[in-house]
């Protein structure tokens, strides 16, 4: 068994992604369509298995931190075969309820375990490294998103059959290359502070800092998709928009590492920069009725997420011990789900009884809102000094 490197953490990322992918895109569609549910049956399954995903990532850093990675990996990768291999024999209802969340919580935790990983490789820059694993999460969803249209064409079930080859060449990983390092925390150590309640208001901070970005950024893979078919614009082209950002992040990710690697300075404004792009992308679409506004706005977007979606993990990293990786990675993964969960519901009330004009202003005084919380969060991390 050989100690875990960046390299395979990032191949971990590309497969969980993968393999997720050839099924967010026609979950709804398979309840509504095949199963013959409504859309608020569909949207109640969804959100149980993002509650699932939630508690995933919870336990899987609290095992993380008190078995380690390697062990928790394994269990976790388990758990999610185990709901394949139910889902390719029985997909109907309610099978299909019941493993999906079952499922959630299996990769919910195997993403918790990848991150957490990152505080034990002294060897790499941690903000190079969930760079790469972000970059490795955008390949393996345009890998599946492409994969997914032929698989479906050829019968729809086959989904669960691809992302079960994908879980079970990452539990081959897990059981192989997914070895604890030598200077993972001792036992004693580690019951120390398994269960101290205690969170950091800094931490705190930061985790109110990614939910408000998440609850907005949840927008455009849900309510913006409707809006752009209120408006005439393709299913088809909504669809490449998703495409366009896997590109551009894989094309431009390289040159931001050179950035976080080489210039101490990049890392001090890279997530203040990036929230003035999302704004950015919001304000783009106020009154828009053309596709290429959206396409501007998608662009615009990419480029805020490259800047802050790894930085946070990365951050939190830095600036908590490493025999706690587990808990704080978890506190991240588990805020984005939860905003990711609710961010839609919220948005959708909030276009039902005004507009999506509304919406988007809403969502830019949210973000303004986010930068203040993110200079205090910054601020306590280094009075803090975890």
């Amino acid at each position: 068994m050989k100690k875990v490197t960046a390299k395979v953490l990032v191949l971990g990322a590309v497969l969980l992604s993968t393999g997720a992918s050839f099924m967010w895109p026609i979950n709804t569609i398979f309840i509504h369509t095949y199963l013959h549910k409504s859309l608020t049956v569909a949207g109640i399954v969804l959100f149980f298995n993002s509650l699932f995903s939630f508690f995933g990532n919870y336990v899987g850093g609290k095992m993380f931190d008190h078995f380690g990675g390697h062990k928790t990996a394994i269990i976790n990768a388990l758990i999610v075969i185990f709901a394949l291999v139910g889902l390719i024999f029985n997909h109907n209802w309610p099978a299909f309820p019941i493993l999906l969340p079952m499922l959630g919580f299996g990769v919910g935790g195997s993403y918790t375990v990848v991150n957490s990983f990152v505080a034990h490789i002294e060897e790499a820059d941690r903000y190079k490294v969930f760079n790469n694993i972000y970059v490795g999460s955008k390949i393996g969803s345009m890998i599946g998103t492409a994969l997914c249209g032929f698989v479906v064409s050829v019968q729809i079930s086959l989904v669960f059959v691809a992302n079960c080859i994908c879980l079970t060449i990452f539990l081959i990983m897990a059981v192989f290359l997914y070895g604890n390092r030598p200077e993972f925390i001792k036992k004693v150590e580690q019951k120390t502070r398994l269960f101290t309640l205690k969170l950091y208001p800094g931490i705190g901070l930061i985790a109110l800092f990614l939910g408000m970005t998440w609850i907005v950024n949840s927008q455009w893979g849900s309510n913006i998709s409707a809006h752009l078919t209120d408006i005439g614009i393709p299913i088809g082209k909504y669809s490449f928009l998703w495409t366009m950002n896997s590109m551009i992040v894989i094309v431009l990710m390289p040159l931001i590492n050179h950035f976080a690697e080489n210039r101490g300075w990049f890392k001090k404004i890279q997530i203040p920069v990036g929230v003035l792009f999302f704004i950015t992308a919001l304000i783009s679409l106020i009154n828009a009725k053309e596709y290429s506004a959206y396409a501007i706005g998608m662009v615009i977007l990419t480029l805020g997420e490259m800047l802050v979606n790894p930085a946070i993990p990365a951050l939190v990293s830095e600036s908590t011990p490493r025999n706690e990786s587990g808990r704080y990675q978890s506190l991240v993964s588990m805020t984005g789900n939860f905003a990711k969960a609710i961010g839609p519901f919220l948005g959708g009330v909030l276009i039902e009884n005004s507009s999506y004009n509304v919406l988007f202003l809403s969502a830019i005084i949210l973000l303004i809102l986010s930068l203040g919380i993110f200079r205090v969060a910054r601020k306590r991390l280094v009075a803090e000094r975890i």
